[in-house]
């Protein structure tokens, strides 16, 4: 994404601990004042807009897609806490001349595969692990004939947003993604890239919004960059508060059983996870602050335990390690372990120091830079989210 876009969420405590060099709770800090129902609506739709305009221009036009064939490691990928997990394949949809037909193959039950839609509300509207075959998109009220033997998947968007994820088991396997995405298949008319420069009334216009965000959305149809600023500075200041839930209610349909599927403030906190999955896929565990909830710095080494075969967890999992200031990866340095990079110790954990020096102690070592703020999250698939580990305290 455009760096102009990118979500600024500097979180206020984690600058106060760089400024000040003291250890600083998440209890130093008065909470920041809340933005309206409208503007959290809004501010979700701005950034996923501009996000769609930038990758139809990126790949040059609608129903084109766009393989990654790199994984994020230099800090500079457009998703914000982009994961290590996968590679992809993406594409924004148009639905505006006829159906579009998506052909997937069959890709081998050991490896992750899955699929996911997105309308322009940001709300998951269709989600599959190990997917294959034909599927085809059409625009809901519209009536568009659709061929035999295909799923059919009805958007209330012009423009929905299909996401494929392909695991990657480590660098030396990412040789062996490109022949599978190229059996990827998107049938469609393809137009010119989106434009627009008034991103809430764009998908006023070529989106049925949902009936309980209609009013919303429409008192917002001015929401600026400034205003998207603002707000992005409130959803990093309050970032923490989400180490415990997670990414629910974040991602999922509007109507999802998920606990606060459609409050504004977990709507808009999801963008610092944008286009990420409802919790029956996958889990988000992130972690800002250590075991005596002092918010992770650089300055101080620390150290975690983690199961190397959790419970509750059914396909696989990792963590990643982000810079708080830029809400990406750290440029050359490891940020990610998993079960295809680690080994368990004689109790079926792993521990990972997070430190500037290695510790050379036999743990696993995650580098930080000095005097930054860091975070990391915990991603499980296909989770149990009743019987995931607690926080990974040593």
């Amino acid at each position: 994404m455009e760096k102009q876009y990118r979500v600024s969420i500097i979180i206020a405590t984690l600058i106060a601990a760089i400024m000040g060099g003291a250890t600083v709770t998440k209890t130093a800090i008065a909470a920041p004042q809340r933005p309206s129902d409208a503007d959290l609506m809004a501010f979700k739709v701005y950034h996923h807009t501009i996000y769609k305009v930038t990758t139809t221009k990126q790949v040059g036009g609608t129903n084109k897609l766009l393989h990654t064939t790199e994984l994020p490691t230099e800090g500079t990928d457009p998703v914000v806490t982009p994961a290590l997990d996968h590679l992809y394949t993406k594409a924004v949809l148009d639905l505006t001349e006829g159906p579009v037909i998506l052909e997937l193959p069959v890709v081998e039950k050991e490896r992750y595969f899955s699929i996911q839609i997105m309308d322009q509300e940001h709300y998951t509207i269709y989600d599959e692990i190990q997917p294959s075959g034909k599927y085809v998109f059409v625009r809901k009220g519209k009536n568009m004939k659709v061929p035999k033997e295909a799923r059919v998947i009805e958007s209330r968007s012009d423009y929905p947003h299909l996401l494929i994820r392909i695991q990657v088991y480590d660098d030396a396997d990412r040789a062996n993604i490109p022949p599978i995405q190229e059996k990827i298949k998107l049938i469609g008319e393809s137009n010119a890239p989106l434009s627009t420069d008034a991103p809430v009334k764009f998908s006023l216009e070529n989106h049925d919004v949902y009936p309980q965000n209609k009013a919303l959305l429409e008192s917002a149809v001015g929401f600026t960059k400034e205003d998207y600023l603002r707000v992005s500075k409130y959803v990093g200041e309050i970032a923490p508060q989400f180490s415990v839930t997670g990414n629910t209610g974040m991602f999922g349909p509007i109507d999802s059983t998920e606990p606060k599927s459609n409050d504004p403030v977990y709507r808009a906190a999801g963008i610092v996870g944008h286009l990420g999955f409802p919790i029956h896929h996958a889990f988000y565990k992130p972690y800002f602050t250590n075991c005596e909830e002092e918010v992770l710095n650089g300055s101080k080494p620390e150290v975690f335990v983690f199961p190397y075969e959790p419970k509750g967890v059914e396909l696989f999992w990792s963590v990643t390690r982000y810079s708080a200031l830029t809400r990406n990866t750290i440029p050359g340095k490891n940020d990610l372990f998993n079960a295809y990079n680690t080994e368990p110790d004689a109790n079926g954990n792993i521990t990972v120091t997070f430190s500037v020096e290695d510790p050379k102690d036999g743990t696993y070592w995650m580098p930080v830079n000095a005097d930054e703020p860091y975070y990391f999250v915990v991603r499980y698939y296909k989770p149990d989210v009743d019987q995931l580990p607690p926080k990974p305290c040593k």
